[in-house]
């Protein structure tokens, strides 16, 4: 598999200078001081390290009816022959928690993850099993994308080298994507795209039949914000209306779809509903899930300016006898001063007085619901440093995450389903327990998590409320653990004898 990359780049000014030989040797000095002075600095940096977090939906990793669940599987799958469910030698290359640059983790409710098998890829991270209506969680991890990244410009296109499958009823019906690509324009609109590929089931285990791969959209992106550290992003659901979502359901106000041309070839394979809402109450459980991705941007170097050399004068002969003074003379008992004085008592600064101030945000993203994956970005923070991801009042830890050269992080964490409706805090803190930065959501009976607007008495508002500093009430040091909390949410029923009807309509 071949990665594609595109490089962005900013034109460079260069000014050139020319003059009249009778006034030669200004025309001389003026080009050499504008070579001098041109600097030549790349807008957008790259990047080799790029990691691509996402668990597509709520939908693609629930309990099923048949099948025990559906799931996410790295790499891609060979051909079962069959619309059947899934065993242990059956497809090959067949189920696989790594393949490549691709993994697959499911959250722990205490925190850290564990690596599903053949036999535990339908349980949750604690070793539950999932039903209809609960989830894994599983997150999707593709490693080592490379590509550019311009944070300024507020454009990026990486790209990544690797596969994975997504099953549903145990593997009655599943496809696959390769080699996915990002590109993000300055406007903030961005797609991510895929090469994929799968299988045309019938209703009744007869026909089997690969499809055309073909490239699609994974995602729709509008307003990505390109941080030098990584990207959050929610990709566009609601009021998306493809024309091929032949039963999309307008009831609910989340109703949405994923992109057209994705649905589309959902249409052949038998996941056309599972990808946009067609009940009144499953948007929750179908629509995408946030994507992070976390980089670190290399900065060309800028270039050492080019010395200007200045020329030898031709000097007008003086009047005989009379030499050329070589200095302009000092005031008499006047020493020329060698260094200027500082004011009495004022040291010089020791801190870059442009280093950040902790800051956190969800990406601009503001609304989400209990189980749902929510993304946050913190910056300011020192580099290479160890943090836990705790919810308060009741500590729970939602994960555990290491800044970057920048003192940055990008990452998503979990609001459990059992979080009581109320106010509470997601705070950023330290080994010992202290709270470095944190972020103010409140919980709605319905599940409804919204994060508080901007608090302008506060030291640091970034995005969303922030807080900085001080201890959380009840906190102590915690232990060093992965990624994030399972949440529980509600999933659209689904039957498996709808399956046999027809698994293009299944819903």
């Amino acid at each position: 598999m071949e990665t594609t990359r595109m490089h962005l780049s900013s034109p460079r000014a260069r000014r050139l200078a020319a003059g009249a030989t009778a006034v030669a040797l200004g025309a001389t000095i003026a080009a050499a001081a504008a070579l001098g002075a041109a600097p030549a600095n790349a807008a957008s940096a790259d990047v080799t390290d790029a990691s691509l977090s996402w668990s597509l939906s709520n939908e693609a990793n629930a309990g099923a009816y048949f099948g025990g669940c559906n799931f996410l599987s790295a790499g891609v799958a060979g051909n079962s022959g069959a619309s059947a469910p899934w065993t242990a030698t059956n497809p090959s290359p067949g189920y696989a928690a790594s393949a490549g640059n691709v993994s697959i983790a499911y959250p722990k409710t205490a925190g850290g993850t564990s690596t599903p098998t053949f036999a535990t890829k339908c349980q949750t991270g604690d070793g539950a099993t999932v039903r209809p209506g609960t989830t894994t969680a599983g997150v999707l991890t593709l490693a080592a994308g490379t590509g550019t990244v311009d944070a300024a410009g507020g454009t990026a296109d990486i790209a990544w080298d690797g596969g994975f499958t997504v099953a549903f009823y145990g593997g009655l019906t599943y496809w696959s994507a390769e080699d996915p690509e990002l590109h993000v324009a300055a406007d903030g609109t961005g797609e991510l795209t895929a090469t994929v590929s799968g299988y045309a089931a019938s209703r009744d285990g007869g026909s089997w039949a690969p499809l055309t791969p073909r490239t699609v959209h994974l995602a729709t992106l509008t307003d990505v914000d390109v941080t030098s550290s990584g990207i959050t992003v929610s990709p566009d659901w609601q009021g998306v209306e493809p024309a091929s979502a032949t039963s999309l359901n307008k009831t609910n106000a989340d109703w949405g779809s994923w992109p057209a041309d994705f649905v589309d070839f959902q249409n052949e394979t038998g996941q056309s509903s599972y990808w946009y809402t067609s009940g009144a109450n499953d948007a929750a459980a179908k629509k995408p899930q946030p994507i992070s991705i976390a980089y670190t941007a290399a900065e060309a170097p800028t270039p050492e300016p080019t010395t200007p050399v200045t020329p030898e004068p031709t000097t007008e002969p003086s009047e005989p006898g009379t030499p050329e003074p070589t200095t302009e003379p000092s005031e008499p008992g006047t020493p020329e001063p060698t260094t200027v004085p500082s004011e009495p008592g004022t040291p010089e600064p020791t801190t870059d007085p442009t280093t950040p101030a902790p800051s956190i945000s969800t990406g601009g993203t503001t609304t989400f619901t209990v189980g749902d994956s929510v993304p946050l970005r913190a910056e300011g923070l020192p580099a290479a440093t160890e943090y836990s991801i705790v919810l308060h009042s009741d500590p729970v830890v939602l994960g555990t995450v290491t800044t970057d050269a920048d003192g940055a992080f990008a990452i998503s964490v979990v609001i459990p389903a059992e979080t009581p409706a109320g106010a509470h805090t997601i705070a950023v803190e330290s080994s010992d327990g202290t709270a470095v930065v944190s972020l103010a959501i409140t919980v709605s009976a319905d599940g409804t998590v919204v994060v508080d607007p901007v608090d302008t008495t506060t030291a640091v508002t970034t995005g969303a409320a922030v807080n900085t500093g001080g201890t959380v009430s009840g906190t102590s040091a915690l232990p060093w653990i992965g990624l994030s909390a399972v949440g529980v949410v509600a999933l659209g029923s689904v039957a498996f004898i709808a399956y046999r009807r027809r698994v293009t309509q299944q819903d």
